[in-house]
């Protein structure tokens, strides 16, 4: 099956909007294995609104339409439905019942304009609405499914769940798409695409693909068939991405790095100190979201300044002033000091140039030094991120951690990288 999603209303083509129908009706959608093919967003003009569901009824097996069910002249959907069916629009005596109850029950008077949201195509259902005025429109086209729903997002969603999931659920059958994301960090989308574009083949099911997200690179699987059938592609294609991909991957679907680091630390009964400079604070922010990193961040320092770095963390000012605060040997000061002075496991340095000024030829923006210590010794790289000075501190703070995880397991940076 394959289904379209037309969102409809002036405030969504102008922006004023954001259209958060469509993604969660896509995600509806996708979890019984119906692939969305189309989103279309138009506004409140008749002709637009009419073209759209005609063609949609060509293209695919179920059409859902969000927005224009309201009572006042730029409400047209009723309207265009009824015309693209070829059908007159007719009063339907159970929602306009449920209509006048709604208002009387919250001791208000129904506006005669209202009553036209009890109208409806000839051959069309009325859908009720319990969280508002507007009723659904459940219709049929040829071989399309035709489902139109209020476009306030809890008015929409309680419908769907309600009384159109059920629907589309029986047309469905027992197929289900199941979608893993098995998250990344350490090597860009290109080059870890190359080592797994064999799974990501045009129309194959298991279908395989990355996105990319402040950094983090995903691989997601979506597989379609039974639930067993759905499980079992899974599993064949997740032990492909984790043999080719190892230390690389962090977690699955809603896991972040820092969490992961976290659950390392808890585990092993060790600790971390951070000494920052470019990331203003952003590390230790990361690592003190999840609850209960009172048992492994013990100690953090922001040294922004050159004395700072001396006089918190013991950076030798003459180390500072031959190499400059920006350098290989200063982060590994840092991340000594840091450990040292905190008493930790583990200590980690950041210093660079964060931007959007400071950066020079030898040393452009984005230019970041990281350092990780421990009792086994001290690994520095140095690193120069893309993006403005936000993506700068956060990619550097979350290729610290990498650096973290990777230590912690004993896994050495190249390898990971190669």
């Amino acid at each position: 099956m394959r289904a379209y999603i037309l969102s409809i209303g002036d405030e969504l083509v102008s922006g004023l909007t954001v259209n958060t129908n469509c993604a969660w009706l896509s995600q509806q959608l996708t979890g019984l294995g119906i692939g969305t093919s189309t989103h279309l967003t138009v506004g409140d003009e008749p002709e637009p609104i009419r073209k759209a569901i005609q063609e949609a009824c060509d293209k695919c097996d179920v059409l859902l339409i969000s927005g224009g069910l309201g009572p006042t002249e730029d409400d047209l959907t009723r309207q265009m439905i009824a015309e693209a069916l070829g059908e007159k629009l007719v009063e339907d005596g159970c929602a306009l019942e449920q209509l006048e109850h709604w208002f009387k029950s919250r001791n208000r008077v129904m506006s005669p304009s209202n009553r036209v949201q009890a109208q409806r195509p000839e051959s069309a259902r009325c859908l009720e609405n319990t969280c508002g005025t507007a009723p659904g429109l459940a219709a049929t086209k040829g071989k399309t499914r035709i489902f139109a729903m209020p476009g306030v997002p809890r008015e929409m969603k309680e419908m769907f769940t309600r009384s159109v999931l059920p629907e589309i659920k029986q047309a469905a059958g027992d197929r289900v798409t199941l979608v893993t994301k098995i998250n990344t960090y350490g090597m860009g989308e290109s080059i870890l695409g190359e080592k797994i574009k064999d799974l990501m083949k045009r129309g194959a099911n298991p279908a395989v693909g990355t996105t990319v997200h402040d950094g983090i690179v995903s691989v997601r699987i979506y597989a379609t068939g039974t639930r067993d059938e759905a499980i079992a592609m899974t599993q064949k294609i997740r032990e492909q991405v984790y043999a080719r991909l190892g230390a690389l991957i962090f977690g699955e679907n809603e896991a972040t790095i820092e969490g992961a680091v976290a659950a390392l630390l808890k585990e092993r009964r060790e600790t971390i100190a951070t000494a920052e400079s470019c990331t203003g604070g952003t590390l230790g922010a990361l690592l003190t979201d999840i609850a209960g990193s009172s048992t492994y961040f013990l100690r953090g320092w922001v040294t922004y300044s050159n004395e700072s770095k001396t006089d918190e963390l013991g950076v030798p000012a003459a180390l500072i002033a031959e190499h400059g605060a920006v350098s290989e040997p200063v982060v590994r000061a840092m991340a000594e000091g840091a450990r040292k002075r905190a008493g930790t496991s583990y200590g980690i340095g950041i210093t660079g140039i964060a931007g959007p000024d400071g950066g020079t030829e030898e040393k452009p923006v984005g230019t970041v030094w990281l350092a990780v210590a421990s009792d086994t010794g001290t690994e520095a790289r140095r690193i120069v991120f893309p993006g403005d000075r936000k993506a700068v501190r956060l990619r550097a703070s979350q290729m610290a951690l990498a650096l973290l995880r990777w230590r912690i397991l004993d896994v050495g940076f190249d390898t990971v990288t190669k």
